[in-house]
């Protein structure tokens, strides 16, 4: 009995491609570019990350991603809310309000995280050059609501105002999750280029 040879089976190789393997009995589960180790995803979950708007992923569907998570981000200084006299806010997807900040202010500091509850913390820097923390409530963007058309949300059509407005009102970030997956995000198999 002859077996066959591997290497010259057409269907595995399609397969192995399929599955973005560049060598026979190579497989990467995991890669660190792409996907969030344990320490991130913790970092993430608690205090988050500072990043610059350029440096968040906008996925397809418009939402906010940090390698392979859905992340949401806030402006980190209390004063900017304060100076813009609004309630705290934070985004859910690429809106109006973060076109702006990337294209006006593209070294604005935002704080990105997975954290599931609306109380996220800000910096407030003090004059002698010490950090602290304090908590606020915070509110989702209705922009970024606009943008993904979330649960049909219309902020400029006034005969749905009082709708939208309820979904705003009810608006809550485990059912947006349920929704849009938060983590593992998939991408896909990886096309490798030969050298």
């Amino acid at each position: 009995m002859k077996l066959l040879d591997f290497k010259q089976f057409e269907a595995f190789n399609q397969l192995r491609e399929k599955i973005g393997t560049e060598e026979f009995g190579y497989f990467e589960l995991f890669d660190p570019a792409v996907h969030l180790t344990g320490s991130e995803r913790s970092e993430l979950e608690n205090i988050g990350w500072l990043k610059t708007p350029s440096e968040i992923k906008v996925l397809p569907d418009k939402t906010l991603a940090i390698k392979n998570s859905r992340v949401l981000a806030f402006v980190a200084e209390e004063n900017w809310y304060r100076d813009r006299r609004e309630y705290p806010t934070f985004h859910v997807a690429l809106c109006a309000e973060m076109e702006e900040l990337k294209s006006e202010k593209p070294d604005q500091e935002l704080r990105v995280t997975t954290k599931l509850n609306e109380e996220y913390d800000l910096l407030k820097i003090k004059t002698s050059g010490e950090v602290s923390m304090m908590a606020h409530g915070f509110v989702v963007c209705k922009h970024c609501l606009h943008s993904l058309r979330y649960k049909n949300y219309d902020e400029f059509r006034n005969r749905r105002r009082g709708y939208s407005q309820k979904v705003l009102n009810a608006f809550s970030l485990q059912e947006f999750y349920a929704f849009y997956q938060q983590y593992p995000l998939s991408f896909g198999s990886k096309k490798h280029e030969a050298p």
